[in-house]
């Protein structure tokens, strides 16, 4: 067989390039973090501090390492995520009563009032770039994505959503 007839009966590697499943996940996914940005930030929010917000509503206060570290946040980046929510009223910082070398960072009444409404533009964003399929059609695309992240993190959850902000536990 020569290459010609080769090349005809099998399509070349970039021929189906645009149903590559890995790089349909990154563009839409660059796109959903656009939307999603901009959902957050207009709720005065940058994505990660919406997941801080997150966390803190779904586990309560947290030790400012713990927090470092269920983010995968460096300390020191973390500090710069945590100082305009500790400015804004969103968080407290207070020293941990049992080991007063730890901070622990809590979540405010404001605070949970912004990530409600943080939330909630994050649903509309959600609910528009997901419009095209059924419920049960977008039921089995998270199913599909979770088991995705879960393989990637290998059960580390670092990539999750919080628990808080899953659509069966509302927010209030």
């Amino acid at each position: 067989m020569t290459s010609a007839t080769s090349t005809a009966s099998s399509p070349a590697p970039l021929d189906d390039h645009r149903d590559s499943p890995g790089l349909m996940l990154a563009l839409l996914g660059h796109e959903a973090m656009r939307r999603l940005r901009d959902a957050h930030t207009t709720n005065g929010l940058t994505p990660r501090q919406f997941h801080i917000l997150g966390l803190l509503h779904g586990r309560g206060p947290l030790a400012q390492t713990d927090l470092a570290a269920e983010t995968d946040t460096a300390a020191s980046v973390l500090v710069t995520q945590l100082n305009p929510l500790e400015a804004d009223g969103l968080v407290t910082r207070t020293r941990d009563p049992r080991d007063r070398r730890r901070h622990l960072v809590g979540l405010t009444e404001p605070g949970r009032q912004r990530l409600q409404a943080a939330a909630a533009a994050q649903q509309e964003v959600e609910d528009d770039l997901f419009r095209s399929l059924t419920g049960a059609q977008r039921s089995q695309l998270t199913q599909l994505l979770a088991l995705v992240r879960d393989d990637l993190t290998d059960g580390n959850e670092h990539c999750a959503t919080p628990a808080s902000l899953d659509r069966k536990t509302p927010l209030g």
